[in-house]
């Protein structure tokens, strides 16, 4: 049966090669982008290569509470495509150059990757239909730098401070930028974890998934000119060299399958990497971090 399959960050590099290869097995793939004009392009791409891929463009601002709002009311709307199978969490920024706010005032990057997924997840859990599937991409970086290749560890703290860019204890250089980059990956598993129970009783399995360092990525498109320049010349070389780093295709097709694989209807609440089940960090395991993190997600995302 054709389903639908809404994609998050659909407009280039992983989310982008992740809706071609979904949209590839038949699903209708809804391609959920902050700027329309760059989804539309990623869908031409993808028909370049999947002629007769079914697609359709949502314009999703993570960094606002309205935005996804809106976009979960729009496709809540419109009866006309087949029913809503999964839900790719893929979109995130990593903000390197100071302390920037989201629409709605919260610090950019726990806004992106955090809180804006936790809302379009609430809105549409209930309209996924079963067997269902929510995807979370988070990332081996929170871990730490012993099993990130150097990147720093997440810095947790009460989810209002992590939200607040007033209260963020670590300030604005391009390390701090990479720690809120860290600990936003971190969410995404305490998210992951306590979400898992919670949706079972609909048929909705959740699971987590680290794609690997992917140097052909776009997240570098905050960092300065001349060290983007450096890092996607040296691409080519780190995909072959370096352990745990990947490439946007494969990753694209690791996540692809995880989100559609018949071996996984029953598995929830579980961390991969590529197609692998990895252990997660022991923090990343505090239940009392992710029923507050939740509540507090909650008191942020509600309309005032």
């Amino acid at each position: 049966m054709t389903t639908s399959i809404i994609v998050t960050g659909a407009s280039a590099g992983l989310g982008e090669i992740t809706a071609g290869d979904l949209a590839a097995l038949g699903h209708h793939v809804i391609l959920a982008c902050r700027s329309v004009e760059r989804g539309e392009a990623a869908a031409e791409r993808i028909r370049s290569r999947t002629p007769g891929a079914s697609l359709e463009v949502l314009e999703l601002d993570l960094a606002s509470l309205d935005s996804v709002r809106t976009a979960a009311a729009k496709l809540l709307a419109d009866s006309g495509r087949p029913p809503l199978h999964a839900l790719v969490c893929n979109a995130g920024v990593q903000v390197v150059n100071g302390v920037q706010q989201s629409a709605d005032g919260h610090e950019l990057t726990f806004a992106t990757n955090h809180l804006g997924h936790f809302l379009l997840i609430r809105l549409l859990a209930d309209h996924i239909v079963a067997p269902g599937r929510i995807v979370l991409v988070s990332s081996e970086v929170h871990q730490g730098p012993r099993k990130s290749m150097g990147f720093p560890a997440p810095h947790w703290q009460h989810p209002k401070a992590l939200a607040d860019p007033a209260q963020t204890e670590l300030g604005g250089s391009s390390k701090a930028g990479r720690v809120r980059y860290a600990t936003s990956k971190l969410a995404n598993l305490y998210l992951t974890y306590e979400l898992a129970p919670r949706v079972a009783e609909l048929g909705i399995t959740v699971n987590a998934f680290d794609p690997g360092l992917m140097p052909e990525t776009g997240l570098d498109r905050d960092w300065p000119q001349w060290t983007q320049r450096i890092y996607h010349a040296m691409a080519p070389v780190l995909v072959r060299v370096l352990p745990g780093t990947r490439s946007v295709s494969g990753s694209g097709s690791d996540l692809a399958w995880l989100t559609t694989s018949p071996d996984l209807a029953d598995v929830t609440g579980t961390y991969f990497s590529g197609r692998k089940r990895r252990e997660s960090s022991p923090q990343s395991h505090d239940a009392a971090r992710a029923v507050e993190l939740w509540d507090v997600s909650e008191e942020l995302v509600a309309e005032r």
